[in-house]
């Protein structure tokens, strides 16, 4: 089954994060120089995140949603930057922004205590242990609800209207053949603002 057909199938996240992973010829484990910058730039109330968090969030991303050559990945659809934003707005919720952060700093210990070499960081391993590890931390009940959360972010990013930060130009849209509802909202209709 291929990714498209597995999106458009899923049902709920449950199935999502069951169901074996795509594979990708490439799949970026750091952030991209933009994006970083671009974060960087930000005044946020998710100032208890450091830089290696980001970077953390960022390869699981990847790893669940890999760049392919005929469909976007999350770098593409703006993955990162959509959840940086949603954390950044002023109605999330503290818990979640929390638990986005403590599921952050889990997975590190856990990938640094698993890992062969020596407490590598899950952004220094191959995709293979990458998704060994995933998969332990995946039968981690905080753990599975971390993964849950990350991949609803992910598929949020990639059908949201891009004014909300993810999904730039409609690629989501047009990856799946989706004609979305108009009138788009303009950023000073953004839902929180309202």
């Amino acid at each position: 089954m291929d990714r498209r057909t597995f999106i458009l199938r899923s049902s709920g996240t449950f199935a999502a994060v069951s169901t074996p992973l795509t594979a990708s010829a490439v799949v970026k484990a750091a952030i991209p120089d933009s994006e970083l910058q671009q974060i960087s730039e930000h005044h946020s109330p998710v100032n208890n995140f450091k830089e290696s968090d980001w970077v953390t969030i960022a390869t699981v991303q990847n790893h669940l949603f890999p760049s392919e050559i005929d469909a976007p990945g999350s770098i593409e659809i703006n993955a990162l930057t959509y959840l940086h934003d949603y954390l950044s707005n002023p109605i999330t919720d503290h818990n979640d922004i929390e638990f986005i952060l403590s599921g952050t700093r889990l997975l590190q210990t856990f990938s640094k205590q698993k890992s062969e070499a020596n407490g590598a960081l899950l952004s220094d391993m191959s995709i293979e242990q990458r998704e060994l590890i995933l998969r332990e931390f995946e039968q981690e009940p905080e753990g599975r609800r971390w993964l849950v959360n990350i991949l609803n972010y992910l598929l949020e990013a990639l059908l949201t209207d891009p004014v909300y930060g993810g999904n730039p130009n409609g690629i989501g849209w047009q990856w799946l053949e989706h004609r979305a509802g108009e009138p788009h909202p303009p950023a000073n209709k953004r839902y929180w603002l309202l």
